[in-house]
């Protein structure tokens, strides 16, 4: 609350319009020298729209990309970009609940594991780290870069350290920076409570491949977006989380134990392997393929060759889910393309019916609901009620998982 005659820097007048996960929350937004600095006003303004006080600290290469200015506006507060007799990086991180360094460099990431303090950002990590603050980075860097074996060995370090890891989407020969809507819902996990601490939950995601011949295949246009949205808010909160993932074209998220699969049999296998377990919640979010090619070729078929392909049902991967795991939550999804919303609900509850304690359907025709993006609009059906939403697919995965375990208790 601002008292009376108090000024407001008008920039905070979002905090909190598009909800209060954050509210009370004081985050440190470290950028460093990629271009995906670019990025930082609009993480910024998430986080405060989400109800975070946010402070700023820049790395001199970071400067050359964006203004201070720049994020002096888009928080309302100053920007730290030196350190002085007033040690800054000292007082960050005491107020600090979480440090979160987006973009992070290579550079940045490998002083972080070496410990070398020679920029704001990097001194302020540091601090945090010796609090045992939260600490999360967002690398952002040429996929060559990332590959790097020594890197990597730095990226070990740092989880080991208890450093909080996300993305990058590779695309395009880069290790790009994870999206806003997925860093601001990571954040939200991070500070979110451990409410799923001694879970076990099983996540399958992405598409399956079916050979034709030893090169061509049949396949669909998922990525693989919702079943992770869903393994990494899982894990945020604490639960051990297997994700079996599909050829999709998205990074899994860190801390989870990632199988991964080719064809629909591959998928069904694994499942059945994982359900030994019995995992306390189950979201079957793959979109694996409904068709095999009843014999594929064991040659490369040529372009000038005439073909027809019999095609007959695949494995069902959620076949048998409820005997097979018996006391495990069962979440199912249904797509499907250019239905009402009436038939949208009763392909739900007809999925529903085949033993699933929820389905989560959509119709991927709808803009913004499609594969491939980082939003939905989809029907939560549940044998309690229902509910319609569209959101980021981080948002939903948090949904899924509130009311999974609401059943649960």
């Amino acid at each position: 609350m601002v008292n009376r005659g108090e000024f407001m820097h008008p920039s905070r007048d979002i905090v909190g319009t598009r909800g209060k996960e954050l509210s009370g929350r004081k985050i440190v937004l470290g950028i460093t020298g990629s271009v995906a600095a670019v990025k930082c006003p609009e993480l910024a303004r998430e986080l405060m729209r989400h109800g975070a006080e946010v402070r700023v600290c820049m790395s001199p290469r970071a400067r050359e990309l964006i203004t201070p200015q720049l994020m002096h506006w888009a928080t309302g507060n100053d920007v730290i970009v030196e350190l002085t007799g007033k040690l800054e990086h000292v007082e960050l991180a005491n107020w600090a609940d979480l440090i979160l360094v987006a973009p992070a460099t290579a550079n940045t990431i490998s002083k972080v594991a070496c410990a070398i303090d020679d920029t704001p950002v990097t001194s302020v990590v540091s601090v945090a780290l010796g609090l045992k603050k939260p600490v999360v980075l967002v690398p952002a860097m040429h996929a060559s870069m990332f590959a790097h074996e020594l890197f990597q060995q730095n990226l070990a370090k740092l989880r080991s350290a208890g450093v909080q890891l996300l993305g990058p989407r590779m695309e395009e020969g880069r290790a790009k920076i994870a999206e806003v809507a997925e860093i601001v819902q990571f954040v939200i996990g991070a500070l979110g409570p451990k409410d799923m601490v001694g879970k076990r939950v099983l996540v399958t995601a992405g598409p399956t491949i079916e050979p034709i011949d030893p090169i061509k295949i049949i396949t669909n246009r998922s990525s693989g977006k919702m079943g992770l949205a869903v393994a990494s808010a899982a894990a945020a909160r604490g639960a051990k989380v297997v994700l079996i993932y599909g050829p999709g074209t998205e990074t899994p998220p860190a801390g989870v134990e990632v199988i991964r699969v080719e064809t629909t049999q591959e998928m069904r296998d694994a499942f059945v392997n994982e359900l030994r377990a019995q995992p306390d919640i189950v979201v079957s979010a793959a979109a694996p393929q409904d068709f095999v090619v009843e014999k594929p070729f064991q040659r490369k078929l040529r372009h000038t060759e005439p073909l027809t392909l019999r095609l007959v049902p695949a494995p069902r991967v959620l076949s048998g889910v409820r005997e097979l795991s018996p006391r495990s939550y069962v979440v199912g999804f249904k797509t499907e393309h250019g239905v009402s919303d009436e038939e949208l609900r009763r392909a739900a509850e007809a999925k529903l019916d085949e033993g699933l304690d929820m389905v989560v359907a959509n119709d991927v025709s709808r803009p913004g609901a499609g594969f491939g993006t980082d939003t939905n609009e989809v029907l939560i059906v549940t044998r309690s009620g229902s509910r319609k939403m569209k959101a980021t697919k981080a948002e939903i995965a948090g949904v899924i998982l509130d009311l999974a375990l609401g059943e649960l208790r």
